[in-house]
């Protein structure tokens, strides 16, 4: 699955938001706080909503680039990343690309059918997603206006 969405934020602000979100989610599962330089590479175990533990590995980091990590199940691995590029000053381009492996046929030809079944949901939950990326770069921004304003 393959999303593009333009997003009216800088390229610097779409990754720093991604990585913000990425440095929070460590610190929720591991309790140690990562700096971005520390990101590739590193590997943690977390517990999703529906109780299944998964292992999460993060594959590249370029900064204001690209994001990519790895999401290990008992029968799915989950390629997912992130590339932000910018298409000018104050807006950029944030592509999702998400890739499902199996070992199993079985579990193959399951993905598929879910895939096709379900492929629409996703996708608008990865728009919003983005959006949502979007509205929180520009709200904080709007918030740190207020608060210079209000000391002036």
């Amino acid at each position: 699955m393959k999303i593009s969405q333009k997003l009216y934020i800088s390229q610097k602000e779409c990754f720093t938001a991604i990585i913000n979100s990425v440095i929070y989610d460590i610190k929720q599962s591991t309790g140690k706080t990562k700096q971005v330089r520390q990101l590739q590479g590193f590997s943690y175990q977390r517990t999703m909503s529906n109780g299944m533990r998964t292992t999460t590995t993060i594959s590249e980091v370029v900064p204001d680039e690209v994001y990519q990590f790895t999401t290990e199940t008992l029968s799915n691995t989950h390629i997912t990343t992130y590339t932000i590029t910018a298409t000018s000053e104050n807006t950029c381009e944030a592509t999702y690309t998400e890739k499902i492996e199996a070992e199993k046929t079985m579990r193959k030809v399951n993905n598929a059918i879910a895939g096709l079944m379900f492929g629409f949901f996703r996708k608008r939950r990865v728009r919003n997603l983005l959006k949502a990326i979007e509205m929180s770069v520009i709200n904080e921004s709007k918030a740190k206006k207020q608060e210079v304003k209000s000391e002036n």
